[in-house]
This record gives C-alpha cells, structure tokens and sequence, in this order.
C-alpha cells in the first residue's frame, strides 16, 4: 500500500459489507491514499436487492470516514462494467494529485468565513488566518489560526466538506492541519 496511489476494496454484493471490507478501507484511508469501492457480484442480487440508494446508504453508514469515496457496480462473471473501477480509479489519481493554488483558497475562505462564522470555544473566538496547500499526493491544507485548539471537530468537518465542495477531491482522504501563525511544522 506504502507505493500505491489507490486502494481497490472489492465488496461482495451477496455477502454485504464485512467488518474486513472495513478494515482494509480505514488502512487505505490512514495511509492517505485514494479509496475506490467495488461492488462485485451485481448479476446475482435481485432487482430488489440492487437499490443503488440503499447500498449507498449501507456503504456510507459501516465506511462513514470515508463518505467521499465512489462506489462501482460491477459482475466480474458477466463482464458488466468491469473497465469501470479502472476508469474511476485513474480519475482519483487526477484528483489526488490536484493543487489549488493559495491566492484561490483564501478567496474561497474569506467568502467560507462570510457565510459562516468560526466558532467561539472556551469564550475564545477561533480567527482562521489564512490556509495553503501544503502537499499534493494526499491533499494537506495548512490553516493558520490564532488558536488550534479552538478548532471543533464540527468546524473541521464543516471546512472539508466545503473544500470538497468547492475543489473536489473525490475519492481521497484531506488532510486538514491547523497552526498557530509562526508555528513551525
């Protein structure tokens, strides 16, 4: 996994997400790499049993840290979309190797900040300086506050989420550091 830049989970569609499907998914997540879900043996479920919605809904729930990760519906017995996850998987490589530069970050926290505010935490308001990119293989955001510990982790999420929003970066983990302006790696 240390050279790859994707993981490939193969889910087996009658046998449902396992506790190993998991596993495996969370090494690829803390080793920063791209995350791409496979589900196999589509051809043997029912039309019932094939509700996109509620396998989504199953995969999100047991792989909630990664809701970002895409998800391909494949039968390796019958051939059907199995060029898919190939196809999805180099589009994740794109994605985990994009750079925004830092003028466009801090447009896009200043109007993040306009339309809502940085929580206020121990009485302590959190003032988000500014943010840069700090590495491309695995996104990593530097934001510089006044203070890191200020920093909930709702707050946290609510930024990723409109980092991914607003960039992308679908299919691989960010990476979200937060510093004390000065502050040395």
């Amino acid at each position: 996994m240390e050279r790859a830049d994707i993981g490939i989970v193969m889910i087996d569609a009658k046998e449902g997400i396992t506790a190993q499907d998991v596993h495996i998914a969370g090494y690829v997540v803390e080793a920063g790499r791209g995350l791409v879900l496979v589900l196999n043996k589509w051809d043997l479920l029912t039309s019932e049993e094939k509700e996109e919605k509620v396998w989504r809904r199953q995969i999100r729930t047991a792989l909630s840290f990664a809701p970002w990760a895409p998800i391909s519906y494949v039968s390796a017995k019958t051939g059907q979309r199995v060029a898919q996850p190939l196809e999805v998987a180099l589009k994740v490589v794109e994605e985990r190797r994009r750079r925004v530069a830092t003028p466009e970050l801090n447009r896009w926290l200043r109007t993040m900040l306009g339309q809502r505010e940085p929580p206020t935490r121990k009485g302590k308001p959190l003032k988000v300086l500014y943010v840069t990119q700090a590495e491309a293989t695995t996104p990593t955001f530097v934001f510089f506050v006044n203070d890191p510990e200020l920093v909930h982790f709702s707050y946290r999420r609510f930024l990723e989420a409109q980092l991914r929003q607003a960039f992308g970066f679908e299919g691989t983990p960010v990476r979200m550091v937060f510093r004390r302006r000065g502050e040395e790696p």
